[in-house]
């Protein structure tokens, strides 16, 4: 499907230039993909072979447990609980946490329903900019089925979140405890997309948080198994997973971390070039959400993004200016594209700033979702919403998602792609959190959440911590305080209220530790 406006195919020309004969010193052959019961054929020709270099993840930690990407009948699973030989130390900014010990991360197996995609997997031409990765044969595609898949399960006593390594090493769910409900949009059937929605003119529509990678849009590698290994420290559990791009022999490495008593999931990002030669890439999180309880976005849906301006990459509204050009944000032209309910048509927007923080917010199931980052490092940040386009492009039952992007680029444009030299090393660490029970989402930073908005009745407040917090919320009207509030929050007792009052110069102030960490206009 082609999409009006669309930069989907611009950076084409670019990429031939680094097909995997070029690359110096060779890379690491493509896995032969191994047929299920219900792959109906083998692959006719198998990916090119190239010459391999050895390339091996960070320092590993001790496992009994052989990384596999292969689904395997349903079995019984143990929980296991690994050792660490080494000490992983999250960026600074990341808080110490309490002990907490329903803390786990161990395998087992689910089952899903697939189409037989596998089947329909044909080797690429080497003149094409995806070369050696696959093309697909939609006429070959089998019908859906039922399907076994093992998966890693990491949680505590917040969070669960399901990690797939069959399919790129994506996170599948991410399961808020508390309060029973998914953030991440599942799609009901794992069905390819015979769309332009990346380099391949294919993508496997499955939901959950994947990692785009070396080229933008959703990437090259998210429909291949990644190698997997579980992980534990002091009061961490954690997985990784890894895969070496085919074109230019460069590794990607996600590490996922949960800590006790804490419901952020860190993400480390790790991107290495072993290679004689310096490589252009691009990395990119786009996390599936619905946040509604109901496998698709409400008309409740708000996002927080603190910028003033947003860049159009690709939209079919009208009344919006091309790609490349800058809106202002929220409101541009009397329409506010905070709130979901406005955008009609589809859309995808970067942010021109980069503040270390995102997130959005259904105030109808009150559930809501924020990323932190240090913002020196990863520059990007975009939303995406389908609009008007059909879900049976990508589904079967009419569930919807709408898309959260943090990149380590600053959009998709041919201009921010970055080149990383022979022997080095991208790496830093994010933490996302779910957040419940404020009401709305106004301010974040790593360890905090804000609410203020403006209803009838008065002005809602609230606050939210990933780990237990105190702070002091502080409400005034001009230079006048209106209310001082000391208030102890954790993820299973959040804050929240309601003070009366009404008119302009309204302000939330955030103190912690006799620090203003935030000023907070209502919406």
């Amino acid at each position: 499907m082609k999409l009006k406006h669309s930069f989907r195919w611009l950076w084409v020309g670019l990429v031939l230039a680094f097909t995997a004969c070029n690359v110096a010193g060779g890379i690491a052959e493509p896995p032969a993909l191994i047929a299920t019961a219900t792959v109906a054929q083998a692959l006719s020709t198998a990916p090119p072979t190239v010459v391999a270099t050895s390339i091996t993840p960070s320092p590993a930690l001790t496992s009994t447990l052989a990384p596999t990407s292969t689904p395997v009948a349903a079995t019984p699973a143990e929980v296991s609980i690994l050792t660490s030989t080494v000490t992983i130390t999250p960026e600074a900014y990341l808080p110490t946490v309490m002990k907490n010990w329903d803390l786990a991360v161990y395998e087992t197996q689910i089952t899903l329903t697939s189409y037989g995609w596998e089947q329909a997997l044909r080797p690429s031409d080497p003149g094409a900019p995806y070369y050696p990765y696959h093309s697909l044969d939609m006429g070959a595609v089998g019908p859906p089925e039922t399907r076994t898949y093992t998966v890693v399960i990491l949680e505590n006593t917040y969070t669960r979140i399901t990690v797939l390594p069959y399919l790129g090493g994506r996170i599948l769910r991410w399961e808020d405890r508390l309060t029973g409900q998914k953030l991440t949009y599942e799609n009901p059937v794992i069905m390819p997309v015979n769309a332009n929605w990346g380099y391949r003119g294919w993508w496997l529509g499955t939901g959950g948080v994947e990692w785009a990678f070396p080229v933008d849009e959703h990437g090259l590698n998210e429909y291949l198994p990644w190698e997997y290994q579980l992980l534990s420290g002091d009061n961490w559990c954690g997985v990784r997973v890894w895969h070496t791009d085919w074109r230019t022999g460069m590794l990607i490495e996600i590490t996922l971390q949960l800590y006790g008593d804490d419901n952020s999931l860190v993400i480390t990002p790790r991107i290495y070039n072993p290679t004689a030669e310096a490589h252009p890439l691009m990395f990119w999180i786009n996390a599936m959400l619905t946040l509604s309880g109901n496998n698709t976005p409400s008309p409740t849906l708000r996002f927080w993004v603190p910028t003033d301006r947003m860049q159009i990459h690709s939209t079919s509204d009208e009344l919006l200016p091309d790609p490349r050009s800058h809106i202002s944000w929220p409101v541009f032209s009397g329409r506010n594209f905070s709130f979901y309910y406005e955008w009609q048509h589809y859309l995808g927007i970067f942010a021109t700033q980069a503040q270390g923080a995102m997130g959005a917010y259904d105030e109808g199931s009150d559930l809501g979702i924020v990323r932190t980052y240090p913002p020196a490092t990863p520059q990007g940040v975009k939303l995406f919403c389908l609009g008007e386009l059909p879900s049976d492009i990508f589904t079967v039952d009419g569930s919807r998602y709408f898309e959260l992007w943090g990149g380590y680029n600053r959009s998709f444009f041919p201009e921010d792609y970055v080149s990383l030299p022979s022997g080095q090393t991208l790496a830093w660490s994010e933490r996302w959190y779910a957040v419940h029970g404020i009401g709305s989402l106004a301010w974040a930073n790593a360890n905090l959440a804000a609410a203020f908005k403006q209803t009838p009745q008065g002005f809602l407040i609230g606050l939210y911590a990933p780990y237990l917090q105190t702070a002091d919320l502080v409400i005034k009207q001009n230079t006048t305080i209106k209310g001082v509030f000391p208030v102890q929050v954790s993820p299973d007792a959040p804050f929240r209220e309601l003070v009366a009052g009404a008119g302009e110069g309204w302000l939330l102030e955030v103190w912690q530790d006799d620090v203003c960490l935030a000023e907070i206009f209502p919406y």
